[in-house]
């Protein structure tokens, strides 16, 4: 595995010095496919460059509204201090680690003037920093560089951190995302030894100096013909996030590794087997030579999952730039579930690789438990199942087990805490993710699985989720009941820009006839994306006997109560697909029954009924409707 890169301080006393001019740090989280960065950043720019002795910028490539090709050369450093300023947006600024501007617009770089530049290069500091150009050894392996810190005054500070980053001048003759913007400036490209820093001493004495040696790595993607490069180094109180001291160095020269390498796939020949135990023969490794001399020897870690590592040796030739798979050795999996095959590579040429950002991946294989299990068979979420498994081909999302986040805040069913959803908001339309059930042994006669199901359209944008079932391990599937858009939906749509979050009275009951299924097949929800809204599902049941949801005699969305609010009379609307018993009770908002049952015989087709609610006290209350086959029920407002 990579080695830490190391910071080390030594200590000299010299005499005191007075208070210290503060270089002010900006701080700017932009985004190559962020169209508000691309029409303001040239303002942000054209004030930052004119003021080169008051302010120093250092720019995060993001991934809002989505990962461009910037950010993804190394995510790590940006996801670090996007958590550690939570960053709600793109354009987002921050100068002496102080949100830009205040109220609806704190953040927003259109908020930074020449007077915000000025105050924050006056505040008083009592530190001052001074960075030295790097040198680098022999093999250009690794280089070193000082940071010099001096207290100008005597002083305690507690918490505080000293960070370390490249910067790097981008520029593209074509845009590399699709906002345009081909110019990118001080964009931050690596920090030593991680965007965590080191910890520094608290207490100072006036004019006491640090000196903090700090080694490293050129990264293989940072140019060696770029406009300009620097180290910047900067202080910061980690209690109240206040950059106490920044500074940096001219445009330095880079020497990169002669010894680098990297991981830039692992493939897993089949994404989904129902072998268990399986032994995985053929998994590879792409390796690929970042280094500027020939690879002829690199040692290679892998695991499954959390397990142990295990190591073996790549022996070659790879000329610099090039890439070799390595066929990893037999890989034995004794568990169901989502499993993930992690590789990580270190020792190129027997050299320490101090770039740690590119050697590893990974990839997942989906095991199913080949043995049945008879019905009834339910699952509630509440705790891990791993023979309930999650899936989906290539890199497309799964249906997957999740957590409301709270306790007091519960979204799944019957106010629980787990539930199932598919997070079609953010996939492509088309995208397809499943859930399976186990293996099932299905008797003879009448069988269904019931469950509950949230979900709305976002505005006019729809989804589709199926029960599906397999007999030859997903290679194919057949569908036995499916809803989509309107047809899917539990309640009424949300905004636009509004997503869908289950409460009590969007959760209904499903109940699907699986009698034509052949016995020990696998059963599974399939979802299929239209980039609308969550799809949520809670509380599965497989069991004998025939389906019982109120679905099966009253039309989708086909109920109305009117007028809502009401006054005297409830007017209840409902297409009824055959002739069923139906009994309306109405209940209040702590679940008492508070009118006496109405029972009614309806026919096919469209019927209504009328409930007589004037002796109802003002509030908000529950109609109950309830069949032989299930139950639903609406709420409406008396005034």
């Amino acid at each position: 595995m990579k080695r830490s890169l190391l910071l080390l301080g030594t200590f000299l006393t010299l005499a005191g010095v007075s208070n210290a001019q503060k270089l002010a740090l900006y701080e700017e989280f932009s985004g190559e496919n962020c169209a508000p960065c691309a029409a303001l950043n040239p303002a942000l720019m054209t004030l930052i460059n004119a003021n080169p002795s008051k302010v120093l910028l250092l720019k995060y490539q993001s991934p809002i509204p989505s990962a461009g090709s910037i950010y993804l050369t190394n995510t790590v450093f940006t996801d670090n201090r996007m958590g550690y300023y939570s960053v709600p947006f793109a354009p987002y600024g921050r100068i002496n680690g102080k949100v830009v501007g205040t109220g609806s617009n704190a953040g927003n770089i259109s908020m930074t003037t020449q007077a915000i530049i000025d105050g924050a290069a006056a505040e008083a500091s009592n530190f001052t920093i001074a960075v030295s150009n790097p040198t680098y050894n022999a093999d250009g392996q690794t280089f070193t560089a000082t940071v010099t810190v001096t207290a100008t005054t005597a002083n305690t500070t507690n918490n505080l951190k000293l960070r370390f980053a490249l910067a790097e001048e981008l520029q593209y003759a074509t845009a590399p995302g699709s906002n345009g913007e081909t110019h990118f400036q001080n964009v931050v490209r690596q920090m030593y030894p991680n965007a965590d820093g080191q910890t520094v001493d608290a207490a100072w004495t006036a004019g006491q100096v640090r000196t903090y040696t700090v080694t490293g790595s050129i990264p293989s993607y940072v140019s060696a013909t770029a406009p300009t490069r620097m180290f910047v180094a900067f202080l910061q109180n980690e209690t109240t996030k206040e950059v106490l001291q920044a500074g940096k160095t001219g445009n330095i020269t880079i020497t990169k590794p002669a010894a680098d390498a990297s991981i830039t796939a692992v493939t897993i020949p089949s994404d989904l087997t129902c072998q268990l135990p399986t032994s995985l023969n053929n998994v590879t490794t792409t390796i690929k030579n970042t280094g500027t001399a020939a690879l002829t020897t690199a040692t290679v870690y892998y695991r499954v999952g959390t397990g142990a590592w295990q190591t073996a040796t790549w022996n070659g030739n790879l000329a610099a730039g090039a890439t070799a798979n390595f066929t990893l050795p037999a890989i034995s999996v004794t568990t169901p579930g989502q499993i993930s095959i992690q590789d990580s590579i270190a020792l190129p040429n027997t050299k320490i690789d101090l770039n740690a950002y590119d050697n590893s991946g990974s990839g997942v294989i989906t095991v199913l438990d080949p043995a049945a299990v008879n019905i009834p068979l339910s699952y509630d979420m509440e705790a891990v199942n791993a023979a309930w498994v999650s899936y989906a081909s290539a890199d497309k999302a799964p249906m997957v087990r999740a957590w409301s986040g709270s306790a007091s805040q519960p979204l799944g069913y019957n106010n629980s805490t787990y539930f199932l959803y598919y997070p079609a908001p953010y996939t492509d339309a088309g995208d397809v993710g499943f859930y399976i059930f186990p293996k099932t042994t299905l008797p003879a006669g009448a069988k269904a699985v019931d469950f509950y199901l949230s979900y709305a359209m976002r505005a006019t944008v729809g989804d589709k989720l199926e029960l599906v079932y397999s007999t030859n391990c997903g290679t194919s599937w057949t569908s036995v009941w499916s809803a989509q858009q309107a047809n899917l939906a539990t309640t009424t749509p949300t905004a636009s820009n509004t997503l869908h979050l289950p409460t009590s009275d969007t959760w209904k009951l499903r109940s699907i006839d699986i009698s034509s299924v052949p016995t020990d097949a696998y059963l599974a929800f399939r979802a299929t994306s239209g980039g609308g809204n969550y799809i949520f599902v809670d509380n599965i049941n497989v069991r004998t006997g025939e389906p019982t949801a109120i679905g099966d005699v009253v039309a989708e969305n086909s109920i109305k109560v009117y007028p809502n609010p009401v006054v005297n009379e409830l007017n209840v609307e409902m297409e009824m697909t055959k002739a069923t018993k139906v009994t309306f009770t109405v209940m209040n908002a702590l679940g008492q029954e508070v009118m006496a049952p109405v029972a009614q015989n309806m026919n096919n087709g469209v019927q209504s009924t009328k409930l007589d609610v004037t002796a109802l006290p003002a509030g908000i209350y529950f109609l109950n409707i309830v069949t032989p086959n299930g139950k639903t029920q609406q709420k409406f407002v008396k005034k």
